[in-house]
């Protein structure tokens, strides 16, 4: 029952939160009129979140996995109940959704993080395997992301949007009682963790140590800045050209498709073969790109962000099986929080330089300059997995083997 408890507060969390990213773009077009206005909110909340991110991985350690869970879930459903409030009395403007969204993103990056950190306390407490959960909860993420985007505008349609506001403030909230249900054993009962004082940097550089978790750590740097400008540019760009959004909605649904499959398979196969799943991942994310970066062929695309999907459904459980096992408890949360803080930082900084190549050549060049990109760093991305992963023990985990530097 643990760990169906556990997924079901990820699924409403997820749910929440890709409802959220049609609605809240929408509402800040809607009250402010002008378009530039969530380009503008997005990026004054960059900053200050991967702040967030670090401060959170800190906090999981110290207060514990399972309240910081329930607090931020807490905390990011009461920032979209100011939304509504502050919209009623007041009216929103730019600078209250730049306030309201910081107080957003302080719930959300810290509670994804210690949602993933809890993985290895509702492994043991259950008896499944780290494997199991991991590719369930990749699974039913891609399923959020299917389905959220989708239920979100059929919502703004039907219904008053502070009304749809509130089914995002639900959904969060919804998850922390969920995550408040969890009953772990006595000997993993979340509990402030004592760490051991090694100073502010000396923990941080613990986390990133071994030679798996800075692999990871560079391979999920490098592709949210090559994937964001085909998701946020070049793809909206060229569908818009001619005039096809049914196909551009295809084609960002198909990324889920593929993520949902391979996290089943992760589920049912379990992480044994590590190497394989490396190559496989990194392998069908260089096709994945080649498609995507076909824009002419809209059906190339499509096909593309379906492998593309396979490679990240593969890939994101493997790195919530390798955290788990490679990084002590004590530190757990701030492992996590690194790759929470990689996301915010990477990402604008890949549609910062796509935008400078956009000043000189086409978006198609654009795309086929990524997608080389992408091809050259997965050949060292395939020799050093090869070299520093090894084949899981068999362990309750899937325990793991690795060599110690990269």
């Amino acid at each position: 029952m643990t760990v169906w408890i556990y997924l079901a507060s990820a699924a409403t969390s997820m749910l929440g939160n890709a409802v959220a990213t049609i609605v809240w773009p929408w509402l800040v077009l809607e009250r402010t009129g002008n378009p530039a206005a969530a380009g503008v909110v997005a990026a004054a909340i960059a900053l200050p979140s991967l702040a967030v991110a670090f401060l959170g991985g800190y906090l999981i350690d110290t207060v514990g996995r399972k309240r910081m869970s329930i607090i931020s879930d807490v905390i990011s459903g009461l920032s979209v109940v100011g939304v509504i409030l502050v919209d009623q009395a007041v009216g929103l403007t730019l600078a209250s959704f730049i306030i309201l969204g910081i107080i957003g993103a302080v719930g959300d990056i810290p509670g994804m993080a210690a949602r993933s950190a809890l993985v290895g306390d509702v492994a043991r407490t259950s008896g499944r395997t780290v494997d199991f959960i991991a590719g369930l909860n990749q699974s039913i993420g891609g399923m959020a992301w299917l389905i959220g985007p989708a239920l979100a505008g059929f919502l703004m349609a039907a219904l008053p949007i502070e009304l749809v506001l509130w089914v995002t403030a639900g959904c969060s909230l919804l998850a922390a009682g969920l995550t408040a249900l969890l009953r772990l054993r006595p000997s993993m009962e979340e509990i402030p963790v004592d760490v051991p004082d090694l100073g502010a940097l000396r923990s941080w550089a613990e986390v990133v140590r071994p030679a798996p978790i800075r692999l990871l750590a560079a391979i999920s740097f490098v592709s949210a800045a090559l994937v964001s400008p085909y998701l946020a540019i070049l793809m909206p760009a060229h569908f818009q050209r001619i005039d096809a959004p049914v196909q551009l909605g295809l084609a960002m649904s198909a990324y889920a498709v593929g993520m949902m499959a391979s996290g089943f398979l992760i589920a049912a196969a379990g992480t044994t073969r590590r190497r394989t799943i490396w190559v496989a991942s990194m392998t069908f994310f260089t096709i994945g790109f080649a498609g995507m970066a076909a824009l002419h062929y809209s059906w190339l695309v499509i096909a593309g962000m379906v492998i593309a999907g396979l490679g990240g459904g593969l890939l994101g459980p493997l790195q919530m099986v390798l955290v788990t096992e490679i990084i002590p408890e004590r530190l757990r949360g701030r492992a996590f929080s690194v790759f929470m803080a990689i996301g915010q930082f990477s990402a604008p900084i890949g549609l910062i330089a796509a935008t400078g190549l956009l000043t000189q050549v086409s978006i198609y060049v654009t795309a086929a300059v990524l997608a080389v990109a992408w091809a050259l760093i997965s050949v060292w991305a395939i020799w050093r997995g090869v070299a520093v992963l090894r084949p899981a023990d068999g362990g309750a985990a899937g325990g793991m083997r690795v060599s110690g530097e990269l």
